[in-house]
């Protein structure tokens, strides 16, 4: 063990309740039982992020140790689990997890059944790792450069060879002390050229990226899975191999809101790649009674032609994700909202909107068009306290601006809406 806890402190943060209004009265307890300033303030630092922690790992997260960025960056536990279940379906294990940070997917692995060996590179996550992990006692965590491994002669402790591989590759650079994103996949690690030559070796495995993953990039080989989660699109997995559904190239799977079991919504799939033919392209006409509003994944995955064709819809403009019907249906894979006007977009008459009709809250959401959106908010809410007509009490609305082409001329606006299915 390698973090900087001792028994002691692993002890005391158990058993510590925190909230940021005790923190002074629970950091003078601390050092009244002889802590020192350092551990005090490590201590109160690592409760604090078990408390944030709950929102992916639920009670478990009381017994975890974390880093910022290693919370930030691990797998909320209903979506590690989704993809153990793959892995569990296809009984590939053994598995290796290359960069297993805290040990968020490692534990998932584990709890399907599935033994595993986890790698990270720095000594102090790993350590972190080991710690979470030991409520299984098959866990396995090593340090180590997992660009300078051979997939293929990896074994467990007990010499068991591992059958698959899970990689996160880690898409942050923190030198000099600073964390910033990185965008070209080369510049991860591993690389994504190491990605595609493990690959290529027809090991089954599954490599986790972000949403916003260039479709360009994905390779040939790989089936493509965007998840979303609770309506928030958390990553697109490449699935190579004896993972790789048959006769899937692209996929959206929704996972409802709960972070700790997952709980499918819906799954869109299709057998083509990005840029090959897909079929008819869905129709474009002008607005209707009913607007949808694609799930991100669904978007990412280029889908919304399935949601499209099941309401019998329309797209506004081809380049837009939002679709336009005369008829209203509960669809998982698109929120249904109620066109009650259609405004003009310039601020001018958005504002004078809000003021009429007594708008205290906004909602704004945005395709299409050079918005910012909380700036629109905090212009088109100034003073609207002082209305010649108060309402009785707060009124919210919501706005979604858009644009769309017709024979004539470009056409933007602002749809004023309503949930139809609450």
């Amino acid at each position: 063990m390698t973090h900087s806890f001792t028994p002691d402190q692993l002890s005391a943060l158990d058993r510590m309740e925190y909230r940021e209004s005790d923190a002074l009265a629970l950091s003078s307890s601390l050092r009244k039982r002889g802590f020192t300033p350092e551990q005090t303030s490590d201590m109160l630092t690592q409760a604090k992020l078990r408390v944030q922690a709950r929102s992916k790992f639920g009670e478990d997260a009381q017994r975890m140790l974390f880093t910022r960025s290693g919370l930030e960056q691990a797998t909320r536990r209903a979506v590690s689990l989704w993809h153990a279940r793959r892995f569990r379906d296809a009984d590939a294990g053994p598995v290796a997890d290359l960069g297993c940070g805290i040990g968020a997917d490692s534990a998932a692995f584990l709890s399907e059944g599935l033994p595993v060996m986890s790698y990270d590179i720095d000594p102090d996550t790993a350590s972190m790792a080991r710690h979470n992990l030991s409520v299984h006692h098959e866990s396995e965590v090593r340090v180590g450069d997992v660009t300078e491994l051979d997939p293929a002669s990896l074994r467990t402790q007990d010499g068991t060879a591992v059958r698959s591989l899970w990689l996160d590759p880690a898409r942050r650079d923190t030198a000099d002390g600073q964390v910033s994103r990185l965008f070209d996949p080369e510049a991860f690690a591993p690389p994504f050229s190491v990605v595609r030559r493990w690959a290529e070796t027809g090991m089954p495995m599954g490599v986790k990226m972000g949403p916003g993953m260039d479709r360009s990039e994905i390779p040939e080989n790989a089936e493509a899975e965007w998840v979303s989660c609770g309506g928030d699109v958390v990553e697109v997995v490449l699935w190579f191999n004896a993972l790789a559904r048959p006769g899937v190239k692209r996929s959206a799977t929704l996972l409802g809101a709960d972070p700790l079991e997952p709980d499918v919504l819906a799954q869109y799939t299709s057998d083509s790649g990005f840029g090959q033919d897909a079929g008819e392209a869905p129709p474009v006409g002008p607005p209707a009674d009913f607007l949808y509003e694609p799930d991100g994944a669904v978007i990412r995955a280029g889908l919304v032609d399935q949601l499209v064709s099941q309401v019998g819809g329309h797209l506004l403009d081809p380049r837009i994700a939002y679709f336009a019907s005369d008829r209203c249906e509960d669809l998982a894979g698109a929120t249904c909202w109620v066109v009650d006007e259609i405004l003009p977009m310039g601020t001018k008459a958005l504002r004078t909107w809000v003021r009429e009709n007594g708008i205290t809250g906004l909602t704004i959401k945005k395709r299409g068009v050079d918005v910012v959106p909380e700036t629109l908010r905090r212009q088109l809410l100034a003073g609207s306290s002082s209305k010649k007509k108060k309402p009785a009490g707060n009124r919210h609305a919501t706005l979604i601006l858009t644009r769309w082409e017709s024979p004539e001329s470009e056409h933007r606006a602002a749809f004023v809406v309503r949930r139809a299915h609450p």
